[in-house]
């Protein structure tokens, strides 16, 4: 599960020491196929492309079930999609959703970001600094047990992204999570992540990613940097709580 900090993601950031990205791993293709043997060993693999609306369409179709919200459509932006995989050291059992969608867990995760409870699914996230913004977080859940998508666009970039990879069928747990209302540098975002039980206390995460960022931030080697220092805060953040 990617529950994104934006604040990494949108912000030129500084330069960082290639030592930092240690067991980050860039795949050769943006649906890579997963290496969990790799994965098991602590290695993080993930992928990242900036494209055209026309481009999307053309080059990534079933990616296109991911922008349930019209984001991509967004004059004067560009698309940003990622896919990301790692394992954390915590039981399938965890990623209840009363757990991981609670307040608690939510500021635990957001780090210095504040975070304001708006309703059951929503948060407003102010992000601090010179460069602050806020934007809003949903977040949907949907399993055996559970299902709290709200439409049928939802229900459908929920089960495409299920169909990329064949592990995803044995997930315990899908979270959904639209992020919106950007004051500055995006328009949105959408991440679908499959919650997927390995061992007792080991569990897989592959998270999908697809957001309409300003064209004039799109710069893809400093978006790749970024996003490798945000995937590594995430899983420590995952395993420390």
């Amino acid at each position: 599960m990617n529950i994104i900090k934006l604040s990494l993601l949108f912000i030129v950031p500084l330069l960082i020491s290639a030592n930092s990205f240690s067991g980050v791993k860039e795949m050769n293709k943006l649906v890579f196929d997963l290496e969990t043997s790799r994965l098991i060993e602590g290695e993080i693999h993930f992928s990242l492309d900036v494209v055209s609306l026309k481009k999307l369409k053309k080059k990534y179709p079933k990616l296109m079930a991911l922008d349930t919200t019209g984001f991509s459509k967004t004059p004067q932006t560009k698309i940003v999609l990622t896919k990301t995989a790692y394992i954390v050291k915590k039981p399938a059992g965890f990623f209840d959703h009363e757990n991981i969608g609670s307040e608690e867990f939510t500021k635990h995760f957001m780090g210095d970001q504040k975070v304001k409870k708006l309703d059951k699914q929503s948060y407003k996230i102010s992000v601090p600094g010179a460069d602050s913004y806020e934007y809003q977080m949903k977040t949907f859940f949907d399993s055996d047990d559970i299902s709290t998508l709200p439409d049928s666009k939802v229900i459908r970039a929920v089960t495409e992204v299920k169909k990329l990879d064949v592990i995803s069928q044995s997930a315990t747990l899908l979270i959904f999570r639209e992020f919106s209302k950007f004051t500055k540098y995006s328009a949105g975002s959408i991440e679908v992540s499959s919650i997927i039980p390995l061992k007792e206390n080991k569990t897989l995460i592959i998270t999908y990613g697809l957001t309409a960022i300003k064209k004039y931030y799109a710069l893809k080697p400093l978006l790749k940097q970024t996003h490798m220092k945000d995937i590594q805060i995430q899983k420590n953040l995952i395993n420390q709580y």
